[in-house]
C-alpha cells in the first residue's frame, strides 16, 4: 500500500494587503499511485509503470494463494477433527454397550448417553455458531 504526503508552504495576499503564510498538506493512502504520478515515473524511467503494475498483480496473486492455503488448511483440520471425534464417540457407545452386556448397566448407559449427548451438543452448537456468524456478517 502506498502512502505519500506533500507539504507546500504558500503565501497569500489578503484584500487588506497583508501577507499570510500557510501550509498546504496533501496525504493519500492508496495501493497504486494515481495515473498522473505513474506517467511522471514513465518519463523519468521508461517501463516503471509496467513494473509497478506487474508487482501489484504478483502481490495480489500471492495474497490469494495464501488465503486459499489458509482456508484449505482450516477446512482439512476441521474435517480430520470431526472424523476423530466421531470415531471416539462410536467407540464409547460400543464400549457402553459392552459394559451393559456384562451387567454394568449404570456405567454402560452413562457412557452411551454421555457420548450421544456430546455428539448432539457439538452438532447443534456448531450450527448455532454458524448461524450467529452469518447474521453478524449480514449486519
Amino acid at each position: 500500500m502506498g502512502t505519500s504526503s506533500k507539504k507546500n508552504r504558500r503565501i497569500a495576499k489578503l484584500p487588506s494587503g497583508e501577507l499570510v503564510a500557510y501550509d498546504q498538506l496533501e496525504y493519500r493512502v492508496e495501493i497504486l499511485p494515481p495515473p498522473d504520478e505513474l506517467e511522471r515515473y514513465e518519463k523519468i524511467y521508461p517501463g516503471t509503470g509496467k513494473l509497478i503494475l506487474d508487482s501489484y498483480v504478483a502481490q495480489v496473486n500471492h495474497r490469494m494463494e495464501l488465503e486459499k492455503t489458509v482456508v484449505f488448511g482450516d477446512s482439512k483440520r476441521a474435517s480430520i477433527g470431526q472424523r476423530i471425534s466421531a470415531c471416539l464417540a462410536f467407540l464409547c457407545i460400543i464400549l457402553g454397550g459392552l459394559l451393559t452386556y456384562f451387567n454394568k448397566d449404570v456405567a454402560g448407559l452413562s457412557l452411551i448417553i454421555g457420548s450421544i449427548g456430546t455428539l448432539l451438543t457439538a452438532f447443534y452448537g456448531g450450527a448455532i455458531l454458524r448461524k450467529l456468524e452469518r447474521t453478524r456478517k449480514d449486519k
